[in-house]
């Protein structure tokens, strides 16, 4: 019963075929021109590799984010489109959660940051529920829901704990100049989202069902909305 997985979340994409917990194929890529010209073919030599077809699909997942505007609208509208051609349920699942998911232990908490730019960034903590044979059979407990801070906010309400997504120069000194000498930062090697996590957490949050009911995750209204609406 295979599912496809996307993130376009950032330049830094993926996309997996998930059947049973087995991951048949993943493809990572940077995106060099726009999410909407580079995903359909992308999709479609990821069911080839993974040895499967666009029919066989029984769900599809999508990182709702935050991030980019266009690459999450374009990942979402994909998802959303191909679901509804194939007649089968979609779930959303954050960006943050995601980065966060591989790390997460009962004892220890993790935080996740993605760097929001002008607008600071944005972050949330997590702790694992429950572990059975070293899996996770339960939703991440939220510690600190994903919101956005500048810099100086975020490391003022922030847990100590372990770091991963976009540690940035700059969040680092921020982090140094706060004294916070207990957090840690999750190896740049494993510091990566994979796309194959979001189909268990999807499963984990029950969140399969009605294409139409999943958006993309804003933090704030994103500017070019407002522009438009004229506020």
């Amino acid at each position: 019963m295979p599912k496809l997985a996307i993130d376009t979340a950032s330049d830094e994409a993926s996309i997996a075929i998930v059947d049973g917990g087995r991951v048949l194929f993943e493809h990572r890529w940077r995106i060099t021109t726009t999410a909407s010209r580079e995903l359909l073919s992308a999709i479609e030599s990821t069911i080839a590799a993974a040895g499967t077809t666009l029919d066989a699909l029984t769900g599809i997942v999508i990182c709702t984010g935050p991030g980019g505007y266009g690459s999450l609208r374009s990942g979402v509208a994909t998802a959303q489109g191909i679901a509804l051609g194939l007649d089968v349920p979609l779930a959303g699942v954050g960006r943050l959660e995601l980065q966060a998911f591989p790390h997460l232990r009962p004892d220890s908490i993790v935080i996740a940051v993605h760097d929001a730019g002008r607008m600071g960034v944005a972050w949330a903590a997590y702790r694992a529920c429950e572990l059975i044979d070293d899996a996770q059979s339960a939703p991440p407990e939220p510690i600190a829901p994903p919101r956005i801070d500048d810099l100086d906010t975020c490391m003022r309400l922030a847990p100590v704990g372990l770091w991963c997504g976009d540690l940035t120069p700059a969040l680092h000194a921020a982090r140094d100049a706060a004294g916070r000498t207990g957090d840690t930062d999750v190896q740049s090697a494993e510091n990566v989202r994979s796309a194959a996590h979001l189909v268990r957490l999807a499963e984990l949050h029950h969140a399969f069902g009605d294409p139409a009911a999943v958006d993309v995750m804003y933090l704030r209204p994103p500017s070019i909305g407002a522009r438009a609406a004229g506020t």
